[in-house]
């Protein structure tokens, strides 16, 4: 079935899953075995610069890099997401924007972490989004992203939202090809009570 990505769609979707996904994922980086020992190698070496949190829910990412001494500033394309960022995190800066179409200025940031949020990107588009996001990197800037591996891309159809998957190679070479040069690749497995399929975590630099 042909399918037609509407932006629209993800932020209805995350509009009404807001209250229940901020319990459930507000505070996923202060627990055991979560992704903060990438993150941390990752930005280890970062100019100095805000920081974006793509997609930033409600901004566990962004309470992250505050406790990193960064200055954090969320995206996200749901009123109802940035509603709960708020409440949580009041420290962090938040916009309401589609990370494809980010209203910022060329070389403006230091970083940006894109965690769960490009895989509601249809395969197709995500090369254009990753050539934006280089766009707003100073040189020597760094993008993370995490997100589900597999292959392909299917479509929640009671949603009309699609469900993209990649693996680390597909990945690395998507990133390179948008002008960012790869510099940790991998892998994790699924935690309990997470979507089941591996998880891939990259950081690539602007040069």
């Amino acid at each position: 079935m042909q399918h037609d990505y509407h932006a629209d769609a993800v932020r209805r979707l995350y509009d009404g899953m807001a209250a229940e996904y901020a319990v459930r994922f507000g505070a996923e980086l202060t627990e055991q075995d979560s992704d903060t020992e990438f993150l941390d190698a990752a930005l280890a070496d970062l100019p100095a610069g805000p920081v974006l949190d793509l997609g930033c829910g409600p901004a566990q990412v962004s309470r992250y890099l505050l406790g990193l001494g960064r200055i954090p500033v969320g995206i996200d394309i749901a009123p109802a997401m940035l509603a709960a960022a708020a409440r949580l995190v009041p420290r962090a800066r938040l916009i309401a924007a589609d990370l494809t179409e980010l209203p910022l200025r060329p070389a403006s940031c230091a970083a940006a972490v894109a965690s769960y949020s490009l895989h509601h990107l249809p395969v197709a588009r995500l090369g254009a989004a990753l050539a934006g996001l280089r766009e707003v990197l100073v040189p020597g800037g760094i993008l993370v992203i995490i997100t589900h591996g597999g292959s392909g891309e299917e479509w929640l159809d009671e949603h009309g939202v699609p469900l993209s998957r990649h693996s680390p190679a597909e990945l690395a070479a998507r990133v390179e090809a948008a002008g960012l040069r790869p510099e940790l690749v991998g892998s994790r497995p699924p935690r309990p009570g997470e979507f089941p399929a591996d998880k891939v975590r990259l950081s690539a630099r602007r040069e």
